[in-house]
C-alpha cells in the first residue's frame, strides 16, 4: 500500500522547489499535481516569473488548456526552440482534462534542456489523482521535478497559517484563525485570498486581525 502524503512532507518539498527557483536552478519538466491548487498555481507562477524576463516573455512564454489541446500539440511546442532568449516556457494547464496523457512520455522520457514543460494536474476537477504507474509519471520523477500538493487537515493548517499572515506583516488571534478556517474550510487558496482582502481592509496601525475583522470583512 502506498504511503500517505503528510501536509507537511508537501510543504517542505514545495519550500525546497521555491528554492531551487529563486537560485535559477531549473528542471526541464515539473510535474505538478494533487489536491490544494494553490501551491500547484505558486509554483507555476513563480517559474514563469523567474525563468524569463519581462521581453522574453512575449515570444518563450506558452500556455494551453488540457480541455482545448492534445498531446501532439504539447509535444510539438515543447521541441521548438526559444527565439531571443535560452529558455521557453511551456504551461500546460487543467492537465487531468488530457485525453492519453501517457502520450506526454514521448517528450518527457527525452526533454529538451532549453524547455521548461509545467504541467499542473489538480485532481478535485477528476476527483482523482495522476497515475503513477504510468511511463509519463516515471519519465517526470527521473528527468524532472514532481510536486504532490495535499490539503491540509484542520489541526495541520494553523503554523502554515500564521507563518503566511507574518510574511504580510501581521497577526491573527486564535479566535480569528478559527472563524476563518470555519468560513472557508480548509482550501487554501481561499485562505489566502480572504487574508490579503483583510490586509488592505484593516485600518493603519493595526497589526492584529481578530474576530471582530472576520465577522466585519
Amino acid at each position: 500500500m502506498a504511503k500517505t502524503l503528510k501536509f507537511s512532507e508537501a510543504l517542505a518539498n514545495y519550500n525546497a522547489i521555491m528554492k531551487d527557483i529563486a537560485e535559477r536552478r531549473f528542471a526541464p519538466i515539473y510535474l505538478l499535481a494533487g489536491d490544494e491548487g494553490y501551491f500547484i498555481d505558486a509554483i507555476a507562477n513563480r517559474l514563469a516569473e523567474t525563468i524569463l524576463n519581462e521581453a522574453e516573455r512575449s515570444f518563450n512564454h506558452v500556455v494551453v488548456y488540457g480541455a482545448d489541446s492534445d498531446t501532439g500539440k504539447i509535444v510539438m511546442l515543447s521541441r521548438q526552440l526559444p527565439m531571443m532568449g535560452s529558455y521557453q516556457v511551456v504551461i500546460v494547464k487543467e492537465a487531468q482534462l488530457l485525453t492519453k496523457i501517457d502520450n506526454l512520455n514521448h517528450y518527457v522520457s527525452q526533454p529538451q534542456a532549453s524547455t521548461i514543460l509545467i504541467v499542473c494536474y489538480k485532481n478535485k476537477e477528476q476527483g482523482r489523482g495522476i497515475d503513477k504507474r504510468t511511463s509519463f509519471y516515471k519519465s517526470c520523477v527521473k528527468n524532472g521535478s514532481v510536486f504532490e500538493s495535499v490539503r491540509p487537515r484542520d489541526y495541520e493548517i494553523d503554523s502554515w497559517l500564521n507563518g503566511y499572515v507574518l510574511s504580510r506583516g501581521l497577526k491573527m488571534n486564535a479566535k480569528a484563525m478559527a472563524m476563518l478556517k470555519e468560513h472557508v474550510g480548509m482550501d487554501i487558496g481561499r485562505m489566502v485570498r480572504e487574508i490579503d482582502k483583510l490586509v488592505v481592509s484593516i485600518d493603519d496601525g493595526q497589526n492584529v486581525i481578530t474576530d471582530s475583522h472576520i465577522e466585519q470583512y
